[in-house]
């Protein structure tokens, strides 16, 4: 076996490892922030023992129930905060469409943010691990489309097509003065979506789209 590889393998090598370490922080992040929400959701327990010491003044429950609001309101917002920013464990069965619905649903803002799915094609088999890297870049995208363009629709398309993975997700909330601008920032850096094509081997470009920006993924796979 020869002691040196293309810069293209090493690049995918580097990107996958890069990736595979973000993988771990992430879920060390969630392990963190699961042991928060621990700790906010107790202090309901103890909420509940001043109103019941408090039964008899009117004015106080009044108060303490006004915190509990607020409070229940705070751990909400981290729920689903931490929903949208980590992926539920893999169940048995699930197939990658199966996971992309699941992501663009959990990733919806109600009544300001919708994301719409759609595949065509015959599923190709791939390994979990590219299959993770696939949904972890639509998780960014929507994300991304979300944070930075203000939009109300995101359009997450996926087609298999003879040998290759196609998935397009595009936003309306980009103006289209500004798109060029997005386009070539996002070219210029070197973030973890291109870390994450790189590492399986993909290609990610963005355009234009009908109403925004438009990210177009592309992963050859083989039969």
């Amino acid at each position: 076996m020869p002691f040196f590889v293309s810069r293209k393998n090493f690049e995918s090598e580097i990107s996958k490892r890069a990736a595979e370490a973000c993988d771990q922080v992430i879920s060390q992040m969630g392990a963190e922030l699961h042991d928060d929400l621990i700790q906010k959701l107790s202090i309901f327990r103890l909420y509940m023992d001043r109103i019941e010491r408090s039964s008899s003044d009117p004015a106080e429950i009044e108060t303490l129930v006004i915190k509990m609001k607020s409070d229940f309101e705070q751990v909400t917002r981290a729920v689903k905060n931490l929903s949208r920013r980590l992926l539920p464990v893999r169940m048995e069965g699930d197939t990658l469409i199966k996971m992309l619905e699941t992501l663009c649903l959990t990733m919806e803002h109600p009544g300001t943010g919708h994301v719409h799915f759609s595949t065509e094609g015959d599923p190709i088999p791939m390994s979990e691990q590219v299959e993770m890297h696939v949904l972890r870049i639509a998780q960014e995208l929507i994300q991304n489309a979300f944070k930075h363009s203000a939009a109300w629709h995101i359009w997450v398309r996926v087609q298999w097509q003879a040998n290759k993975l196609v998935m397009e997700v595009e936003d309306d909330g980009s103006g289209f003065s500004r798109i060029p601008e997005f386009i070539n920032r996002l070219k210029k850096k070197n973030n973890t979506l291109k870390m994450r094509s790189q590492a399986i081997g993909a290609s990610i470009d963005y355009r234009q789209g009908t109403k925004g920006l438009l990210a177009k993924l592309i992963l050859h796979t083989n039969r």
